[in-house]
């Protein structure tokens, strides 16, 4: 029989990636340093210089999921511009001063989206590149309270009656 033939073992090793020494680190070596270069690419041959002169090539893995990061924060920005243009063209035939301020609202917190999106990618890649721990983020506070004011500038929009 087939199973009595299989034996119990853990991930880590059905994917040859050993014990663990700690989170983060496969035999010693930090799991963003897995990936061996030869250095073919030369020094600032990509840009921006700013993030790929500093330390050593990451792991491609993290460094495509922190560009993913990166477009996501760009889609978000879309979708708030988005939201301006409905916002606009919905009261395109009377306009209302109530209803300019959101629309120009949501298109400022679409800029800051981002700039927060590509600091954001900046400062993660730099750390990836110097094997150093991922930077401290502040934006899910600084969303919330765009949110917030988004949210009640629409509540307000809404229960304003229209003259």
């Amino acid at each position: 029989m087939i199973s009595e033939e299989l034996t119990e073992v853990s991930l880590p090793e059905l994917y040859g990636r050993g014990q663990r020494r700690g989170r983060g680190y496969r035999d010693g070596v930090a799991d963003n340093e897995v990936m061996d270069f030869d250095g073919d690419a030369e020094r600032g041959s990509r840009s921006p210089r700013g993030v790929y002169d500093e330390g050593r090539e990451p792991d491609p893995l993290y460094s495509l999921a922190n560009e993913r990061t990166y477009l996501s924060w760009l889609r978000l920005a879309v979708t708030l511009l988005a939201g301006a243009v409905a916002i606009d063209r919905l009261f395109l035939q009377h306009p209302w001063f109530g209803s300019e301020i959101l629309a120009l609202g949501l298109v400022a917190i679409a800029f800051g989206t981002c700039g927060l999106g590509v600091r954001r990618w900046w400062a993660t890649e730099r750390a990836l590149r110097r094997r150093q721990p991922l930077p401290g983020f502040s934006a899910p506070l600084l969303s919330i309270v765009a949110i917030l004011l988004a949210g009640a500038g629409v509540v307000v929009l809404v229960l304003t009656p229209r003259g």
